[in-house]
């Protein structure tokens, strides 16, 4: 933990750290493994050095999403290979070269719901090569037993397969990117002109992130597949090369704001925890973790300081709310139908409730409300992929 100097703008340091720890650079662009060029966001490139994670973009998860479709129905969704072009087909990774073998790649839903940070049941897909179109076998186990087996759809197409015994459906394929955020406004927040910072906006924003694609794991099944007694979960989701975890998410841009590459630091003189971060587990962020979740609340929470607040209830709102984001899952009432933060919905603006949460107010939306493409009523739920 670090002492933030007093001779520097606290409201210059907070915003430039969350600009760095998000790494929202739109200049920085970078191919790996054959996958898409794109810059960082809610969950994208969260290694250090504005990389994915693993050093594959096809490992690195971009969000997680948990809801009810409707009573006794949880839907649970994965992203990856963020910032993939209109009309491209990027691809599931299979398995990763190793010095002796080759590690098979498992793509997983990990869900806690006995309340101990530790999953309890584990949906696992893994994928096989792919085919000239670019279609995948797909296996889907629950706690290691086969569930469903069927095959990606090609660009644009939704095919559905199902377990009909265990009322399972699952699809994997390309859709567009679901996560909507003014960027650029983020980028400028410090500006004093109006027309930058989105700070004050009240007139609609760029999403920066419309007309790009991702890839989606997508399953529908009985909540009671996930639940043990009563109705609460948590979930998050993990990408593996054989048993070593490669990433991580839980609730939205925990790992990206608050797991920084210790931006009040000297460069260099303090190693960034975002690998560690990335390779850890729920049940042990309190202990490992709470302590740059502080520090960071501390910083957002003076933007709000000119407004006039009362300062002396801070120290017991930050220590409830590092509580509350750590571990770091994303809690869901299978019983509710309401939105983030129980669970996430793909229409929640997520961005808005966090900015308000964590900056106590002093910023309450990036005027940027919606998806670019309207979502499907219907399974997969995501909208079509752009062309």
């Amino acid at each position: 933990m670090t002492e933030v100097p007093r001779t520097l703008s606290r409201k210059a340091l907070a915003w430039g750290s969350v600009v760095l720890v998000l790494g929202l650079s739109a200049a920085t662009a970078i191919v790996l493994s054959g996958g898409p060029s794109g810059a960082g966001a809610a969950d994208h490139l969260d290694a250090p050095g504005l990389t994915p994670p693993g050093g594959d973009v096809r490992l690195d998860l971009t969000d997680i999403y948990a809801f009810r479709s409707r009573p006794g129905r949880t839907v649970l969704v994965m992203n990856v290979n963020g910032f993939t072009k209109p009309g491209k087909q990027a691809r599931f990774a299979t398995g990763v070269p190793n010095v002796r073998s080759t590690k098979r790649v498992s793509y997983n839903f990990r869900i806690d719901n006995n309340g101990d940070a530790e999953p309890d049941v584990v949906l696992s897909a893994r994928f096989g090569k792919p085919t000239r179109r670019g279609v995948q076998k797909l296996k889907l186990r629950r706690n290691g037993r086969l569930l469903v087996s069927g095959r990606t759809s090609r660009f644009g197409r939704v095919k559905v397969y199902k377990n009909r015994r265990k009322r399972v459906r699952v699809f994997a394929g390309m859709r567009d990117d679901p996560f909507f955020f003014d960027l650029d406004g983020f980028l400028d927040i410090l500006s004093k002109d109006p027309g930058k910072s989105f700070i004050g906006c009240k007139s609609k924003r760029k999403d920066k992130f419309a007309g790009t694609n991702v890839s989606s794991i997508v399953v529908e099944l009985k909540s009671s597949l996930l639940r043990r007694r009563g109705g609460t979960i948590g979930v998050e989701a993990t990408t593996n090369k054989g048993r070593s975890q490669v990433d991580r998410m839980g609730r939205p841009a925990i790992a990206t704001v608050f797991i920084p590459n210790n931006p009040f630091e000297a460069k260099g003189s303090e190693p960034s925890l975002k690998n560690t971060y990335n390779h850890g587990k729920p049940s042990s962020d309190q202990a490992r973790f709470r302590g740059e979740v502080v520090d960071s609340l501390q910083t957002l929470f003076s933007l709000n300081d000119s407004s006039g607040d009362d300062t002396s209830d801070d120290a017991a709102k930050i220590s409830g709310l590092a509580d509350t984001l750590l571990p770091d899952l994303l809690t869901y009432d299978t019983r509710s139908s309401k939105g983030f933060l129980n669970g996430r919905r793909l229409r929640n603006d997520v961005i808005d409730a966090e900015l308000n949460l964590i900056t106590e107010g002093a910023v309450t939306t990036d005027c940027v409300d919606r998806n670019d493409r309207s979502f499907r009523r219907t399974f997969p739920y995501l909208a079509r992929p752009h062309r």
